[in-house]
């Protein structure tokens, strides 16, 4: 087993960024979040985002909205070049990096963990279930002067209700979300899809990518995938392997071991880029006990050692 090390990715909590929040405020901020530490919302006049916030991955979801500015923003391996308005949905979960390239950075920015939905009906929860916030989705959208305007006018109002203790303020916070949310989910989708019942084949194909993607992020040296093969993912479905292959294969049009390669590459080159941990430390984390097996993998699928990934 490798030797610890302190990664180099950062994870930037709630009560981390309300104190660095602080820094960016003439006055003194006086925390109005419905339940402690659930939620927050701020205007970029008011608190500027940071010219540059190297790799991270955070406790919280952000919904965050660009009215003027330009940026590079980074997103797992995919990188935008932001432009004027533009809407982003972001998760706890995947690794970012922000460069901003303007010195105009407007907008808005909400800010909530699952907290917030503790001491309501369990129904709310579905926004922390929408696709948009979900590892893998890429929900950043370029939005027309309209859309923009339309998305301040909701922000201004969540700013409100955030900013005073009004009656029901949190129900009036969760309207707002929602709005958002689907506001999002317009902008993903320029028809409407009618959902469907799902089979029993997607059911446990669901059951499988969800039960895979739950094994990441790796955020430490010391911890390591579990589950690597059809069997293992077959036991702990409590399904045969074949039948397994089958329903993934039909439902996704991948097998099994296709998804479990792939987001194993995909996590290889995230530790890769993000930390500077040694390769044999990184393969042992993806469940290859010898580094020499790790490295003719990420060579098969890359074309490229995972030395020499790392340094381009």
């Amino acid at each position: 087993m490798p030797i610890h090390k302190t990664p180099t990715i950062k994870l930037q909590r709630m009560e981390d960024f309300t104190d660095k929040v602080l820094l960016y405020s003439s006055n003194i901020m006086v925390p109005k979040a419905p339940l402690k530490g659930s939620f927050a919302v701020h205007s970029r006049s008011d608190y500027p985002c940071q010219d540059e916030v190297t790799a991270s991955r955070r406790d919280y979801y952000k919904i965050s909205f660009f009215s003027r500015g330009q940026g590079i923003f980074t997103m797992g391996e995919d990188r935008y070049e932001i432009d004027g308005p533009t809407l982003f949905f972001l998760n706890p979960h995947e690794i970012k990096t922000w460069r901003a390239t303007s010195e105009i950075q407007e907008g808005y920015f909400c800010l909530f963990t699952d907290l917030l939905f503790d001491s309501i009906h369990a129904a709310h929860e579905d926004i922390l279930q929408h696709p948009l916030l979900q590892p893998g989705a890429r929900a950043i959208f370029k939005l027309t002067q309209q859309q923009s305007d339309y998305l301040e006018s909701i922000f201004r109002q969540l700013l409100r209700e955030y900013h005073e203790n009004a009656a029901f303020k949190q129900e009036a916070i969760l309207i707002y979300l929602r709005l958002l949310m689907l506001e999002g989910r317009r902008l993903a989708s320029e028809a409407h899809t009618p959902q469907r019942a799902q089979t029993a084949a997607q059911i446990l194909a669901h059951r499988f990518t969800d039960m895979l993607e739950k094994q990441f992020p790796i955020e430490y040296n010391h911890h390591q995938v579990k589950l690597k093969t059809a069997k293992e993912f077959a036991v702990q479905l409590n399904t045969h392997p074949n039948h397994l292959n089958a329903c993934v294969k039909q439902t996704t049009g991948r097998t099994v071991s296709e998804h479990i390669r792939m987001r194993l590459l995909l996590e290889a080159r995230l530790l890769l880029i993000h930390t500077d941990w040694q390769i044999a430390e990184i393969a042992w984390c993806l469940g290859f006990e010898d580094p020499g097996n790790f490295t003719h993998f990420f060579k098969n699928h890359s074309g490229q050692s995972p030395h020499i990934y790392r340094l381009q």
